[in-house]
């Protein structure tokens, strides 16, 4: 039986298979795509479980201060940076265990709330919406069950809330085997643009901006 998308529940295909380690190992790794969303999975027989997903998102060194970490995640900021304004509601959803975003909306006097399920699963922060902003940024690559985040976000946002997502565009086929992103052993969805378009028809939502690495999308305004 062949595996469902986990984003639409289309039927998957066989994308790519490419090299898993060096070469001299033989190893291979399956990617799959699918005709609906345009979403590449890798294989879901290889995902890891979350014991070893947790050690492996350890190894990031990702601190708030960290000025390379910060001209990285700049993309999103400069989409949050527009929507920063005195009482905005701001919620920075997997936001790991110290949030450069959060950091940087503090030092322009905006108040962030940030949760994770590993490292900040307090729920106190998702209550204090709805919110006006919501950033998830290198995050959705990861979800095992990413239509019922993408849901989670509609509840969480008010009518006419912003979404920032960033996350690696996948390339064209013929730099997909070279592709850094699709290396790490917890990316097991990756997005292209065609995917964010096909979620904004599917959900409603109205795109705000479309260019990687960052999607912006506007939510449905009140009926």
């Amino acid at each position: 039986m062949g595996h469902a998308c986990p984003l639409c529940r289309g039927r998957l295909v066989w994308f790519a298979t490419v090299a898993d380690g060096p070469a001299r190992d033989g190893r291979t790794l399956d990617f799959l795509d699918c005709p609906t969303c345009r979403l590449v999975v890798r294989d879901p027989a290889v995902w890891l479980w979350p014991g070893a997903e947790v050690s492996h998102y350890r190894l990031h060194e990702n601190h708030a201060d960290d000025p390379g970490y910060r001209r990285f995640l700049a993309p999103a900021f400069a989409h949050l940076a527009d929507v920063l304004n005195p009482g905005v509601r701001a919620l920075d959803y997997g936001c790991g265990p110290d949030s450069a975003l959060i950091a940087m909306a503090r030092e322009r006097g905006v108040e962030m709330n940030g949760w994770d399920p590993l490292f900040h699963p307090d729920s106190s922060a998702l209550d204090a919406g709805p919110f006006d902003v919501v950033t998830c940024t290198e995050t959705v690559e990861h979800l095992h069950r990413p239509a019922a985040v993408f849901e989670r976000f509609e509840r969480l946002l008010r009518p006419g809330g912003r979404l920032i997502l960033q996350t690696g565009f996948v390339p064209e086929r013929t730099d997909f085997d070279a592709w850094h992103y699709r290396r790490d052993p917890t990316h097991v969805i990756l997005f292209r643009a065609e995917t964010f378009r096909w979620l904004a028809d599917a959900r409603g939502w109205r795109v705000v901006a479309l260019e990687a690495p960052v999607a912006v999308f506007a939510m449905p305004p009140t009926p």
